[in-house]
């Protein structure tokens, strides 16, 4: 806690190997996708700076992977899956009619899940490449789909249920995904009634809350009743942009600096400088790494990967938790 407070508890270091513009990155266990304009994807262990594979793609607006594949959706309107392996394009999913701005799956349902700038969100077959269901209803790009198990018992659904989030500008909204093929939308949450409020483009649904950030602040929903828990006013500064949210901390940042707030005390308690970096309005090229830490600092989780974004000299840009604390 001190060397947070202090600002010295992490350091940082850059990727390089792309040729064009970085758009799409996710992460996971270790290991950092990005997605380029230079039609490629590269797999990245953080903790050596080494690409573990690099495959031909399409331009990637969205990637998601496992040690197996790779999940992209792109500009050219479509999704497609990679063997990492070969290299191969294993599926193509075609009939949205604008960019594919975010992708989520699941294996065990065998489901992918789409959102574009068609405003609508698809859901497919991952292993057949068949669409099931188009869910309309958004009135704005769709630039984040979540794919996430439910972990409460309300009304509406039971713990182990799957539950699908999609999000606009302005929107989010919640469908049931099960055998039923033609699901309603249960819910839609909004944070002003006549729009004048943005809803930045992350958000935060772990089965119990979800959190997204506004210009008003960080606005936390419990999931069972649907109500707004708390609205967590951002100190003077306007527009943090939620990149983790736990028990203990949340992982916010603007244009200049990373912050971390203690959300017992709903303060700032750290700053941590970033480089000019190109941020992007749908949220996709840049994010947060190792997570549990947000949950409380146990003297083991404060190490690897804290936070990834996107630079103009198509470099990717890391901060890490100093080795040695």
């Amino acid at each position: 806690m001190k060397q947070l407070e202090d600002h010295e508890a992490f350091e940082t270091s850059s990727l390089i190997g792309h040729s064009a513009r970085v758009y799409a990155l996710y992460y996971k266990d270790g290991l950092l996708c990005t997605g380029s304009d230079d039609l490629s994807a590269k797999l990245w262990d953080v903790s050596t700076g080494q690409c573990v594979y690099g495959i031909q793609t399409h331009t990637c607006a969205a990637v998601k992977f496992d040690e197996q594949k790779l999940v992209t959706g792109s500009f050219d309107n479509t999704v497609a899956c990679w063997e990492w392996s070969s290299g191969a394009r294993t599926q193509h999913f075609r009939g949205h009619t604008g960019a594919v701005f975010s992708v989520d799956y699941n294996d065990e349902l065998d489901i992918l899940v789409s959102g574009s700038a068609d405003f609508t969100v698809k859901v497919w077959a991952l292993s057949a490449g068949t669409c099931l269901n188009t869910l309309t209803g958004h009135t704005e790009w769709v630039t984040k789909v979540v794919l996430q198990k439910c972990k409460v018992k309300s009304l509406l659904h039971s713990p182990g249920d799957y539950i699908l989030l999609s999000a606009d500008k302005y929107e989010i909204k919640i469908w049931p995904i099960g055998r039923e093929i033609n699901c309603k939308c249960l819910k839609t949450l909004s944070v002003s009634e006549d729009r004048s409020i943005c809803l930045q483009p992350r958000l935060h649904f772990d089965g119990k809350y979800i959190v997204c950030s506004s210009a008003l602040g960080l606005y936390q929903w419990d999931f069972a009743s649907y109500d707004i828990l708390r609205v967590i006013k951002t100190p003077e500064i306007a527009n943090l942009a939620l990149l983790g949210f736990g028990d203990i901390f949340a992982l916010l940042f603007d244009n200049r600096y990373l912050y971390i707030m203690d959300l017992r005390t709903e303060s700032l308690i750290s700053r941590w400088p970033l480089p000019e970096y190109r941020k992007s309005k749908r949220g996709s090229s840049f994010l947060a790494g190792e997570a549990s830490w947000l949950n409380g600092l146990d003297g083991h989780n404060d190490t690897g990967l804290v936070f990834a974004t996107s630079m103009p000299d198509h470099s990717i840009h890391l901060v890490l938790w100093k080795e040695h604390g």
